[in-house]
């Protein structure tokens, strides 16, 4: 079928298939504008994130397209749908069941790598291997059945689904990226035991990854707003840090690794491909800090950002000059990184990251 779009600035008509569900489509749309559990890394259309209208043009006509990349929690969610979990112990389930519809729908590409790595991580690469299969069912499920749980109108999907097949590979082997995002949220719960006053924190962080290890965007960006004095959301960021079993303090640690591998990997996507145009970015989350640190670390994660304006987002959180300190900080490393004469610092011995991780988790285990 054909139809034509229309606002007071735009018209263009594209052909859809026979059956396609599109007043659901702009049902779930709403429903996903009202719960907004999407992170654009991109500036989003006028006609709004989750409006068909912009998929349409974007992809129709400007032949862009868009790939999710949802978190550990979203993926979980999607597998679960398929394995005849029922929507209405979990409303999330009901969420997750509309996104994927709407991405059916509208041929978004869903990337959940980083997801399983985490899972792997904390459950085995069989776990991860046999939730994998239970995803890929669900991204092939049948769309209306989709979009009947999203809307309230079924339970569970109907249908005969089973797993599919998934090729061995080893999921759970070490993520050097992980690895490092490791080590910078030790040193974070470090500092935090260790220093009083909260721009001390911020800038000693800041200070120990230029002249001691390697700056990372995202974890500069979740220091200033974690270690931040008035009312910052930091209730999730590292769960049980406070706990007298000191190895639930430190599954925390590594719990904030795998938010900041994620965050980290998001913006290398979207700075590869900011240049070209050709492939845009939707982050998914069901947590709300890793959201704001989403889209700071969009908005701010790369030398082209205004430094002004993350320091009037800083202010949220900080006295002013305390945040636009930090910001010049921040921006003065990104400068410094991506000058021509900067070289990336090399490893002083075979044996630095894992004597990094050991004297971070020894200090996390004695320092409370």
């Amino acid at each position: 079928m054909k139809e034509h779009f229309d606002d007071d600035n735009l018209a263009f008509a594209i052909r859809l298939p026979d059956g396609f569900p599109l007043q659901d489509l702009f049902e779930i749309s709403a429903c996903l504008n009202e719960v907004d559990v999407c992170v654009p890394g991109y500036i989003a259309p006028e006609v709004g994130l989750y409006h068909p209208y912009g998929y349409f043009y974007e992809h129709g006509v400007e032949n862009t397209r868009t790939t999710l990349i949802p978190d550990r929690n979203v993926v979980s969610r999607f597998a679960q749908l398929a394995e005849g979990r029922p929507a209405h112990t979990d409303q999330q389930l009901r969420i997750a069941a509309g996104l994927l519809g709407f991405c059916q729908c509208l041929d978004i590409e869903i990337e959940p790598a980083i997801a399983f790595h985490e899972l792997a991580h904390k459950e085995g690469n069989e776990a991860a291997l046999a939730e994998l299969g239970w995803f890929r069912t669900a991204d092939n499920a049948n769309t209306h059945d989709l979009m009947d749980v999203g809307l309230m109108r079924k339970d569970v999907l109907i249908g005969d689904y089973s797993p599919q097949k998934v090729e061995a590979c080893d999921l759970a082997k070490p993520l050097r990226r992980w690895n490092r995002n490791y080590i910078l949220a030790l040193k974070m719960m470090e500092l935090e035991l260790r220093l009083t006053k909260p721009i001390d924190r911020v800038l000693t962080l800041l200070g120990w990854m230029r002249e001691d290890f390697m700056f990372g965007g995202p974890v500069a960006l979740l220091a200033s707003v974690y270690f931040a004095p008035n009312s910052p959301p930091r209730k999730r960021v590292f769960k049980d840090k406070n706990s007298a079993d000191r190895e639930k303090a430190i599954a925390g640690v590594r719990n904030a690794a795998w938010d900041l591998t994620q965050l980290s990997e998001l913006l290398r996507k979207v700075n590869e491909v900011s240049e070209q145009g050709h492939t845009r970015y939707l982050f998914a989350s069901f947590d709300k800090h890793l959201r704001l640190m989403a889209r700071l670390a969009f908005k701010f994660g790369s030398s082209g950002s205004a430094s002004a304006g993350l320091s009037s987002a800083l202010s949220e959180w900080w006295p002013v000059e305390e945040a636009k300190k930090i910001t010049d900080c921040i921006f003065d490393h990104l400068d410094r990184i991506n000058s021509s004469q900067w070289k990336a610092k090399t490893s002083p011995a075979p044996n630095f990251i894992n004597q990094l991780i050991t004297a971070g988790e020894q200090f996390i285990r004695e320092g409370r």
